[in-house]
């Protein structure tokens, strides 16, 4: 049996491959993990990458490679699936459209159902198919609806990931991660300095300013997140000394869990920081925002149709004007960076303005622009 692993920084997913049928056991164990099997592929494949994932692919196959398919090439090989789906159930559907039609035509128009006729029989069963067929028929062409609509969706959503606003907000996600396990690791190695010099008398004294013994030292770090030695401590059955050895041991391994996070998330970060430039930045990158601006954001007038007066840039954010269009009075709304559709200069919207394109609102919150003459657009 010969397997071979893969990661992709596109979303995040381990995948495994095997030359053959896992046996009981390495199988049990990949579903343990969290793997799924993707029939169609004939493939194990993991929502995200962890640590744990990652060191039983290792163990399996010896080495995590990179996965030669893009994000978009596997939403279209999804989108053709659904799409063949949708096929067949489309010719299911006018097959069974085909047959009620047969038998529909060999009734007279109008034909009632004789009461007591000895076509009775034959005229209900002939009823009863005509009505089966047709609800096959319609569900039939609903499934083909699905699938077709689940293949359009496959590939918007690939193409939605890779948007510059949505790939910023996916990397302020990954900052936030990234500042998560840097605040872990940096708890555990301050408490593995702790517990390293709990056996010195000196390290700690009681609150009486007498010299703590070395049990009242252990059980105050413990107490504090011992990595669970407290109640082993308290009921006397681990000595001080075997504290020490088992929290030590336990700070180090969760500093070392904590840096494989980090190590992995700087370098999801250098991939998406670089796809991200690659693609010309988010709008507010390429035009950056400022007072007297407009931007497009999803509170702008007309349901983000038209455009909101930039009141203020803000470190990552700008504040905008709203008011919910109920004839109250504006108030201040902030919108992320990330969230803003377009920007505008402030000499874009003064030259808008001088050109006559530009029509404020009546709560005066945003404006909407006037489409180009012919000859200007020249």
């Amino acid at each position: 049996m010969t397997y071979t692993a893969t990661y992709s920084p596109e979303d995040n997913k381990l995948r495994l491959y095997a030359s053959g049928r896992l046996d009981a056991e390495t199988y049990a164990r990949v579903k343990a993990a969290g793997f799924s099997w993707a029939p169609k592929q004939e493939l194990f494949v993991a929502p995200a990458w962890t640590p744990a994932r990652a060191d039983l692919l290792e163990e399996l196959a010896g080495e995590i490679g990179d996965e030669d398919t893009g994000l978009v090439e596997r939403a279209e090989e999804r989108s053709e699936r659904f799409g063949d789906y949708a096929e067949a159930r489309s010719v299911d559907a006018e097959r069974a459209r085909a047959a009620v039609s047969a038998i529909a035509a060999v009734i007279p128009l109008g034909q009632p159902i004789l009461v007591g006729h000895h076509s009775e029989r034959h005229a209900r069963k002939d009823a009863e198919r005509i009505e089966n067929g047709m609800r096959r028929a319609v569900k039939m062409w609903e499934t083909s609806k699905y699938w077709a609509d689940r293949a359009a969706g496959a590939i918007r959503h690939a193409k939605y990931k890779e948007r510059p606003d949505v790939r910023a907000r996916r990397i302020k996600g990954l900052e936030a991660d990234e500042r998560k396990h840097a605040k872990e690791r940096d708890g555990a190695a301050f408490r593995l300095r702790l517990w390293e010099k709990v056996h010195e008398p000196g390290s700690m004294r009681r609150k009486d300013g007498q010299p703590s013994t070395f049990r009242e030292r252990a059980l105050y770090l413990a107490n504090a997140g011992g990595y669970d030695v407290w109640s082993d401590l308290t009921a006397d059955k681990i000595t001080p000394e075997e504290a020490q050895v088992r929290a030590v041991a336990g700070c180090r391994v969760g500093i070392a869990w904590a840096e494989r996070w980090l190590a992995h998330l700087a370098g999801r970060l250098a991939y998406e920081r670089a796809m991200l430039a690659d693609a010309g930045g988010t709008v507010a990158e390429r035009t950056a925002p400022e007072k007297g601006g407009g931007c497009r954001c999803w509170c702008s007038p007309g349901h983000g149709g038209g455009w909101s007066f930039i009141q203020k840039v803000n470190k990552v954010s700008v504040s905008v004007l709203d008011n919910w269009g109920n004839g109250g009075p504006c108030f201040t709304r902030t919108i992320p960076f990330d969230k803003l559709a377009a920007v505008m200069s402030a000499a874009d919207v003064a030259a808008a303005r001088a050109a006559g394109r530009l029509s404020v609102t009546p709560d005066g919150s945003g404006y909407y622009l006037a489409a180009l003459a012919p000859q200007e657009d020249r």
